[in-house]
């Protein structure tokens, strides 16, 4: 280990948002226009989208909706459309998600 370690400074003005492997909501509309949620996994968020892991795959261009802790006092829930998705696993899809 280096004992010349330097001292980290935070250079961003925004928090950063941890969300490796947490539970989020996901909300569509199916194709009867029914609404429907279910459990996600956010795998990564940034400022113009989000990826999470879902059991089904979605359309390019379905619009969901993504919903961070959710029953707590810090839910908050963001908008935006499928632009990928990847089958990784048997039941599992990566789904990229651009905000709106």
């Amino acid at each position: 280990m280096d004992d010349n370690q330097k001292t980290f400074v935070e250079k961003r003005r925004s928090l950063r948002v941890d969300m490796e492997a947490e539970r989020v909501i996901l909300t569509w509309q199916n194709q009867h226009n029914t609404l429907k949620s279910d459990n996600g996994i956010c795998i990564d968020l940034a400022r113009q989208g989000a990826l999470v892991e879902y059991s089904k795959g979605f359309n390019l261009g379905d619009l969901l909706e993504v919903t961070f802790n959710p029953g707590s006092d810090n839910e908050n829930t963001i908008k935006g459309q499928v632009c990928r998705c990847t089958q990784c696993k048997d039941q599992s899809y990566h789904i990229a998600i651009q905000l709106i």
